[in-house]
């Protein structure tokens, strides 16, 4: 029997606005793309999911091995779809034919520190930093993707609502 090549698919991934002392922690990157200080740009920790895996395990599983923190009080609240292509601003890293649906909670940062950090990490080797922003600071920082800083400044006034959809954006 032939077997037909496999489609190509998007991929699933989750990812965390993980919160502390009302602060949101970022991974930091820096490269020819970023418009925030330095080159630099932002975005929130997390990755795929394993097939079989649960969502909330592979949120505890990435949040874990990314940055040593363990989380609690998991709560779907954005469901994002990026595809590369259609982007104008990508990192240099940023495969072409990427697409992927995103899954991104809110949660609290339960224990653990951020020691376990290491360069490159998230598959992103211009990653060089964890760091724990406070909402003031977003509109001076290239956060990545566009819709996080009024998304999350709506969860610091006490948005309860459903999941909001973001939209593939140019």
């Amino acid at each position: 029997m032939i077997q037909k090549p496999r489609k190509k698919r998007p991929g699933f991934t989750v990812r965390a606005a993980i919160e502390r002392d009302g602060k949101i922690l970022f991974l930091r990157a820096v490269d020819t793309s970023g418009s925030g200080p330095n080159g630099s740009w932002h975005f929130l920790p997390g990755g795929h999911v394993d097939h079989g895996e649960s969502l909330e395990i592979a949120l505890k599983r990435e949040i874990l091995e990314e940055t040593g923190l363990e989380v609690e009080s998991l709560r779907p609240a954005f469901l994002r779809e990026f595809i590369a292509g259609r982007h104008r601003r990508l990192s240099p890293e940023m495969p072409s034919d990427l697409h992927v649906i995103a899954l991104i909670y809110h949660c609290q940062a339960k224990q653990g520190s951020l020691e376990k950090f290491e360069h490159g990490i998230d598959g992103v080797e211009v990653t060089e930093a964890l760091e724990w922003i406070s909402p003031d600071q977003f509109d001076s920082l290239d956060l990545r993707p566009p819709h996080l800083k009024a998304a999350l400044q709506a969860l610091e006034t006490g948005f309860e609502g459903g999941i909001q959809y973001w939209p593939e954006e140019d």
